[in-house]
């Protein structure tokens, strides 16, 4: 019997994190389709992405405090109920403006549940079936990127409203599976006060960051946009980090960067997730600018490299508890790094088998990286503290992304221009910018290395038990 109810629950969870991936990636192919659909300009469509980003990023923080306040079954299923609401608002809107409202609502409820999802893993799951459950949820989030920029491609051609419509039934089905599996919070649920003044802080400090890093090409680093908002951010932030280190119930417990493992952990996953972006962002952008390809068919010729990453995510699965996680981790790396690098010598006529060779790579290295790194840092802290461990990793993450983005843009726009964009060589300038963002993307990697070399060589091994309501851990 728990054994059926166990298989609900992660049945439940990996629907729901797979909903919520595909809709954070969705458009990433789209964007110039719906220029054309509402006759509008580039600047006005990016906020169809940006919008959403904001959103995904100044929610994630809030996930924890808003776990463990109303519960996580709770809050999943309110997620999920939403997001599906908000899929059907943007399915039936009017003009460009009303879609990037829905978007930005839907990024919320997207953002909550990556986390939430992630918490409820080792909160109600048995740490013996932890990793098997992690390496599916794993595989679920990068099955998302896999598909969507096909399925999105296509949809958009046919009956652009599908894009957003054709998860619903699956956002049902997790709505149910997780209502009749999920635990009902105990009565005596610890509810935390409300922190009005450490959510102004961690929004607007994670707000102010956000938008620097996604307007970064446009303002320009030393604009007095750009100045304004990035002292902005880190004022708000220092001051959230102050306080919260100070009170008796915050928001987020900081106090979990004590713990060395979950601290590189998070490290090497921020530096993973920017190394991931620049594959996602300037990899379809070659294709389509320089091989003239369609969305459709970008999103075809990705799909067999991410679906390497979704096997590669079930191998490291099954030979974590076997070999431990920083074996896993280092060989994800070093494949990354010889695909990264792999990268540095794209050329204008570089071939189609080429870029997918490269990018399984790549993949691969992300599938064997990606459950190793999350399960190190999760599992070295106690149960009961998994939900601001959730929060704390998916907002670093999306912050990392956003900021990977900007940084790589604007770095990428600055080596065209060092190259000089003339008429007749504007390609080969093109790819020699794209060349010099993948050379910086393969340093960054690399410091993942000693990180991961810092990482303890063996996770504690925990057997939780409930006892009237309470998280015991034995070690």
């Amino acid at each position: 019997m728990e054994t059926r109810k166990h298989t609900l629950i992660l049945t439940a969870l990996v629907i729901g994190s797979f909903i919520s991936i595909y809709q954070t990636v969705s458009l990433n192919v789209a964007l110039p389709g719906f220029m054309k659909i509402f006759d509008t300009d580039l600047n006005t469509v990016q906020w169809l992405m940006t919008g959403f980003t904001l959103a995904t990023g100044v929610i994630a923080p809030l996930s924890g405090y808003l776990g463990n306040r109303f519960g996580t079954r709770e809050l999943f299923l309110f997620s999920i109920a939403s997001l599906i609401i908000t899929s059907l608002l943007c399915a039936f809107s009017w003009n460009m403006d009303s879609l990037i409202v829905f978007r930005i609502l839907q990024g919320v409820f997207c953002g909550i549940i990556q986390p939430v999802t992630l918490t409820i893993i080792y909160q109600m799951l048995p740490f013996e079936k932890q990793t098997f459950a992690l390496g599916l949820w794993s595989a679920s989030s990068v099955l998302g990127p896999a598909l969507a920029p096909t399925i999105s491609g296509w949809l958009q051609s046919w009956n652009w409203p599908m894009i957003f419509l054709i998860m619903l039934p699956f956002g049902v089905v997790a709505w149910i599976l997780g209502w009749l599996s999920l635990e009902k919070s105990s009565a005596k649920l610890q509810k935390p006060s409300f922190n009005g003044i450490g959510m102004i802080g961690v929004v607007f400090g994670s707000l102010s960051l956000l938008m620097v890093f996604s307007h970064l090409h446009q303002w320009g680093i030393f604009s007095i946009s750009s100045i304004v908002c990035l002292l902005l951010g880190i004022g708000f932030l220092v001051h959230f980090c102050w306080r919260e280190l100070r009170i008796k119930e915050p928001l987020l417990d900081l106090r979990l960067f004590i713990n060395k493992d979950f601290s590189l952990s998070l490290a090497t996953s921020a530096i993973l997730t920017s190394t991931l972006y620049t594959g996602i962002y300037f990899i379809p952008l070659y294709l389509m600018e320089i091989h003239q390809m369609e969305a459709m068919e970008v999103g075809l010729l990705l799909c067999l490299p991410a679906l390497f990453m979704t096997v590669a995510t079930t191998i490291s699965t099954k030979y974590y508890d076997r070999v431990g996680a920083k074996p896993l981790i280092l060989i994800g790396i070093f494949f990354i790094i010889v695909a990264t690098w792999a990268f540095c010598s794209l050329k204008v006529d570089s071939s189609k088998g080429f870029v997918m060779l490269w990018m399984t790579f790549r993949y691969i290295g992300l599938g064997l990286s990606t459950t190793p790194i999350i399960n190190a840092g999760m599992s070295s802290v106690p149960s009961q503290l998994s939900g601001d461990a959730s929060a704390l990793m998916n907002w670093i993450k999306q912050v990392a992304g956003a900021i990977s983005v900007g940084v790589f843009t604007s770095f990428f726009y600055t080596r065209i221009s060092y190259y000089g964009n003339t008429n007749s060589h504007s390609q080969e300038v093109y790819v020699k910018g794209l060349d010099d963002v993948f050379m910086l993307a393969t340093i960054l990697t690399c410091l993942s290395i000693p990180l991961t070399l810092l990482l303890g060589k063996k996770e504690t091994k925990r057997k939780k038990t409930r006892m009237g309501g309470k998280v015991t851990k034995s070690v």
